[in-house]
């Protein structure tokens, strides 16, 4: 290999890397976002696991337009689900039990259905850095029993909990009705005072 070559060579090398530290937000362009959690680089980035593909070719990327399926508000404990959208997602008056959300870099919330394999937290983001991410219990009439930080992608920690809890108050949740279950190296349960 000649020395040209070898230059050459270097410089993909350097531009792949670029490339990947970008789409997994280490370039600051994401800053204070939380991004995937090392184990699932490959998921983001690697040409196998391109939009739409997950470790099987399975997952699911939601594209801009998709994502806006997923936007969510809230209402005093209660998560507020466009009429329209409701059957599509899943999520119905009647609807009980976990969903799992993520909060982007501009606040904005997205919920969904979990589906091993095909639908996770990084769908909603197609693997780009998150301001949090968790699992929400519903209670029936879209009531809101927990906000915790399980993730599995994300693995998010008491910072990401407190933006999470910023952005439901900023869409109308009245954070004094909410329990919050932290999993993290001291596991708690709490609620925000006024």
């Amino acid at each position: 290999m000649t020395e040209a070559e070898k230059r050459q060579r270097a410089r993909r090398r350097w531009v792949h890397l670029r490339s990947t530290f970008r789409t997994l937000g280490l370039l600051g362009r994401s800053k204070g976002a939380k991004m995937v959690a090392a184990p699932y680089w490959p998921e983001v980035h690697h040409p196998n696991h391109q939009a739409t593909h997950g470790r099987n070719g399975n997952v699911r990327y939601l594209s801009a337009r998709d994502r806006q399926k997923h936007l969510v508000t809230f209402t005093g404990n209660s998560l507020v689900i466009p009429q329209q959208r409701r059957f599509e997602l899943g999520i119905l008056q009647n609807t009980a039990g976990n969903i799992i959300f993520v909060v982007d870099t501009q606040r904005n919330f997205y919920v969904g259905r979990k589906n091993l394999g095909r639908f996770h937290h990084s769908s909603f983001m197609a693997g780009q850095p998150v301001l949090g991410a968790g699992t929400i219990v519903l209670g029936a009439g879209y009531q809101i029993l927990e906000v915790n930080n399980h993730s599995g992608h994300y693995r998010p920690g008491a910072l990401e909990m407190k933006k999470v809890a910023l952005a439901i108050s900023s869409l109308g949740g009245i954070l004094t009705r909410y329990l919050f279950a932290f999993q993290g190296p001291v596991p708690m349960l709490f609620t925000v005072q006024d």
